[in-house]
Formats: structure tokens, sequence, C-alpha cells
């Protein structure tokens, strides 16, 4: 796929994003409601964060940055995977009060006694989303020195067996369908979140709706 080609099929994956953009903000307004608590906060934040990492990943698939695209769809799956853990913990308020804190909740217990380790997370949203999984691994080798830093730097092998490198030099044509195969998984995730953050939204709805009608019984 020629770059040309590349920024065609682009478009539509970017306007995508930014309607997500746009739907995460009202998401957020919608969670704070007419009161606010300090999960409200927590999942605010998860919404945010939501956000400013889609706007940097935005900006990556223009600059046709593979490396760092995958950097920021891995961390927007963590975002799905501390959202989520909101949701199966053993005490809510305790990983809200641990995020908040910016301490670690791999020592804090889901519904079932187990340990919310990053693998732990992993698995239970795989529930969930069943290519979770296979899609977090492979975007995890962005994260770190992996294979993935090496195959990247490959940019030919010619005859002979003469191999030709890229080091900082713009990206090859070939790693097109990459980039939009994580501009497709990183739509996908947001989705993800959403449908989270869109339980909590509602949620928040019913309790004002409840408590508008209390002060009005009282009136």
């Amino acid at each position: 796929m020629t770059n040309e080609e590349y920024f065609v099929q682009l478009e539509p994956a970017l306007a995508a994003l930014a309607e997500l953009r746009s739907q995460a903000i009202k998401l957020a307004a919608g969670m704070i409601g007419e009161t606010l608590f300090s999960e409200d906060l927590f999942f605010g934040a998860a919404a945010d964060r939501c956000i400013r990492l889609l706007d940097g990943f935005c900006m990556m698939l223009k600059e046709r940055n593979l490396t760092c695209a995958g950097v920021l769809l891995r961390m927007q799956m963590d975002n799905c995977m501390r959202t989520y853990a909101a949701f199966i913990a053993e005490d809510k308020n305790a990983v809200v009060n641990c995020i908040l804190k910016g301490d670690p909740i791999k020592n804090l217990k889901d519904k079932d006694g187990k340990k919310m380790t990053d693998g732990h997370l992993k698995d239970k949203v795989t529930e969930l989303d069943k290519q979770f999984a296979d899609v977090y691994n492979q975007a995890s080798g962005y994260v770190h020195l992996s294979e993935k830093a090496f195959f990247q730097t490959v940019e030919e092998v010619e005859d002979g067996g003469k191999i030709c490198f890229n080091y900082g030099h713009p990206l090859p044509e070939k790693r097109n369908d990459p980039l939009l195969e994580s501009a497709a998984a990183y739509i996908h995730f947001v989705k993800l979140q959403f449908r989270m953050l869109q339980a909590v939204a509602d949620s928040k709805q019913r309790y004002d709706a409840e408590e508008h009608n209390d002060d009005l019984e009282e009136d």
C-alpha cells in the first residue's frame, strides 16, 4: 500500500476517532451529573485519559509512527483494564481510592478473591472481548524492547543475503497495513471502554432522577 493510498484509507478512521472524542466528553459530563462522588472522579479521569491518548494516537497515525501508535494502543487497553477493575472489585471504593492516591491495585482483590494483577485483569476483560488478550500481547511488544523493534529496522533483504536497515528514516510503505490495523483496534477498544463508562453514566442519571423526585416530594 502506497502512502497516498494509506492517507485516503486513514480518513474514515480519523473521522471515527473524532466522533469518539466527542462522545467521551458527553460521557464524562453524564458521569458527573448533578452530584459528585469519589468514584465519579475516578471514572471521569478514565474518560479524560481516553481523550488524551486518542489525541496522541491520531497524531501518530498522521505521522505514520507505528511504534508510538502501538504504545498508545496498549495504553488504551490498560485504560479498559483499570476501568473494569472497579466493576469486578471486592471493594470498589478501595480501587477508586487506590487509583486516586497513585497506588497500584495489584494487591486488591476482585469479587472472586483473586488479586487484580495486570495478567488477571487482562483475562477478565478477555471474558468480555475475546480478542483482547491477543491484541494486548501484540501491543505490549511496542511498549517493551522486543522483536517488533528489530523487525521494524529491517527495510529489505536483497539478493545474496544483503540486509538494508532503516534507523530513523521514514517508515517503509509496507508498514501502512499494520498502522491501519492499529487504528481499527484502537477504535474497537475505545468503544469497549465506552460500554463500561456508559453503565456508570446511566447509573448516575437514575440516581439524580431519584434525588430530584425525593426533593419534589419534600416540597
